[in-house]
């Protein structure tokens, strides 16, 4: 099976460093996107010797990031766009586990949209899914932008699997990490959450709407 990995980079390097070194098999379908403000990224000559590292113009929210990685696993005729959050680790035998039961759902010619471990602490993405979803939508940052996409996939009838793989998330280190980051997610979560209801005809596990906005197909 084809695929490419990636990982969305803005803070804690050393969470960085346990994610890549718990995920070596990946190593070679690997690319991290630097969008921290600094190019932390740009010293870190152990991270290049790896995996692919890309730099964007700017750096892109974690919507665009998903965008990029579609674009990219496209762009190699890949059959899945893995993510992974960098404060996230993998257990040993794990990465090994998940791509066995990717490579299981191909053959076997299951309409999977999305693979879980722990949740999408480390989740696969089936690009025929993608194709038939769509690309994430940019009005979102990232708070309920995975919870809108993955209602995409359900809705095209692509199926989520639940693989219960361990992976350990060190969670939301992104916020904590910085300030600013915080205070902005606080100050538009409001926002995103009445986008969501407004797209969807309600809030999470309430939708009314089969369609975005209730618009015919």
């Amino acid at each position: 099976m084809k695929y490419l990995v990636g990982i969305p980079y803005v803070n804690r390097i050393d969470l960085l460093h346990r994610a890549i070194h718990s995920v070596p098999v990946y190593w070679p379908h690997t690319v991290v996107l630097d969008n921290s403000p600094a190019r932390e990224l740009r010293q870190a000559s152990w991270l290049q010797q790896v995996v692919t590292v890309v730099e964007p113009l700017v750096p892109l929210t974690f919507v665009q990031s998903m965008n990029a990685f579609q674009r990219m696993a496209a762009e190699r005729e890949a059959d899945a766009v893995f993510y992974m959050h960098n404060d996230a680790e993998a257990h040993p035998g794990t990465p090994e586990k998940f791509l066995e039961v990717l490579t299981s759902l191909q053959a076997a010619g299951r309409k999977w949209g999305i693979a879980l471990t722990n949740f999408d602490a480390l989740a696969a993405y089936n690009m025929e899914a993608v194709r038939a979803a769509g690309p994430w939508d940019t009005v979102f940052s990232s708070y309920f932008a995975d919870i809108d996409y993955h209602r995409r996939l359900r809705l095209a009838g692509y199926e989520e699997v639940f693989t219960g793989l361990p992976v350990e998330h060190h969670g939301s280190s992104t916020r904590k990490s910085d300030s600013k980051v915080n205070f902005m997610v606080d100050v538009t979560w409001p926002l995103y959450e009445r986008y969501y209801e407004l797209k969807w005809g309600g809030k999470m596990a309430e939708e009314r709407y089969h369609t975005p906005f209730n618009r015919p197909l």
